[in-house]
């Protein structure tokens, strides 16, 4: 059987997506990969020994191909020119636009769905607001002719939807959302988490969020209520908010900044941490599973995927995106005492070798024919 792999970019950002893509690369190491955009000096550890099939925006200058928005006027394109010729299953891994390939008539397609694509769906048109042109924001005449462009992408989006077999999502959340904008019923995988990490505990004297700073995380929610608690808080990573963040976090002593980390020093600083704090809603949430895997809880913002993963024996809720609120969650963790080896056993059912058997029986039971295919 020949295996085609499809994934939206392999260009700059390196974050869970990719994971997932490497562990599925794994599963079928002699499938081709087809992307629109691959950074080979990046990404060759993932794609090692498999064949790397590009579309026509690998061309393009590398100014647009480092900005997404740039590209998206050409993305229709360039997704309905790719080909699948000689194919028996397709592989589509996306959060965007890879899904709306076209693939033989005797060719299965399968989608592994991180999101609908949010800049045209739940996030328009706040997303486009937010955009500049340089220092500028987009003027009136700029957001007519985009909104135009958008309102076109959005109906391919919906209508090749309907070239998939079969989706399947990583969480109920987003398999809600599958349903919402597409119309369609999909099964339920949830991603690999790395659950083989150190054992060692550390102080449990702190408190941590790990994450890329940007401000969509909601980040200095975390540093308004531990600025007001004087509990001890490490922020670990880096991103486009991070000098913002720095500066609204200066002057208190009890919470620190350590930027970027290397995967052992993550690994270490989860498994000392007192909770992993997490203050965004999310599709998934690897982090927070990580953080169960090496038995530290969580105190996350009540909603998304990770309703899915924290519950009462491994970690805490708190129900507003307000410093109030998450210090609520904060005392209340304080008086509560967790069993670590139950922390660590909930996040077994989403390691790599469980995501590996699941979805292999997902494909395998595609191939023979299910109930949710077109």
């Amino acid at each position: 059987m020949k295996i085609a792999i499809a994934y939206d970019w392999l260009n700059i950002k390196s974050g869970g997506g990719e994971a997932t893509l490497e562990q599925i690369l794994k599963i079928y190491p002699s499938a081709d990969l087809h992307c629109l955009i691959y950074n080979s000096k990046k990404f060759s550890n993932i794609t090692r020994g498999h064949k790397v099939v590009t579309s026509r925006l690998q061309k393009f200058p590398g100014f647009m191909k480092k900005n997404p928005n740039l590209l998206l006027p050409f993305i229709s394109g360039a997704v309905d020119a790719m080909s699948f010729e000689g194919y028996d299953l397709v592989i589509s891994v996306s959060s965007a636009w890879v899904k709306n390939i076209t693939v033989p008539i005797n060719t299965k397609h399968i989608c592994y769905c991180f999101s609908p694509a949010r800049m045209i769906w739940d996030s328009w048109p706040e997303y486009l607001d937010s955009q500049k042109i340089g220092p500028l924001k987009i003027g009136p005449i700029s957001k007519f002719f985009i909104t135009k462009k958008v309102s076109k992408i959005r109906l391919w989006d919906y209508y090749h939807s309907g070239g998939v077999d079969e989706f399947v999502a990583i969480s109920k959340y987003i398999g809600k959302r599958i349903k919402k904008y597409y119309g369609r019923d999909s099964q339920l995988v949830y991603p690999p988490v790395d659950t083989v990490a150190t054992k060692e505990k550390g102080a449990k004297d702190y408190y941590l969020v790990l994450s890329v700073l940007s401000q969509y995380k909601n980040i200095d929610l975390a540093i308004d209520a531990f600025s007001k608690n004087g509990h001890k808080l490490i922020i670990a990573g880096d991103g486009p908010d991070s000098a913002r963040l720095a500066s609204l976090a200066r002057e208190f002593k009890n919470i620190t900044l350590k930027g970027r980390v290397n995967d052992e020093q993550k690994w270490q600083l989860l498994a000392g941490a007192k909770a992993l704090v997490f203050v965004s809603i999310e599709d998934f949430g690897i982090t927070p599973v990580e953080a169960l895997s090496v038995g530290t809880p969580v105190v996350a913002l009540n909603g998304g995927g990770l309703t899915e993963t924290i519950n009462s024996k491994n970690g805490l809720f708190f129900d507003k995106p307000t410093a109030e609120s998450l210090d609520g969650a904060i005392k209340k963790l304080e008086k509560t005492s967790f069993d670590t080896h139950k922390i660590e056993l909930s996040a077994q059912s989403f390691s790599t070798s469980s995501f590996a058997k699941n979805f292999s029986e997902v494909v395998d039971e595609t191939l023979k024919g299910s109930p949710n295919a077109k």
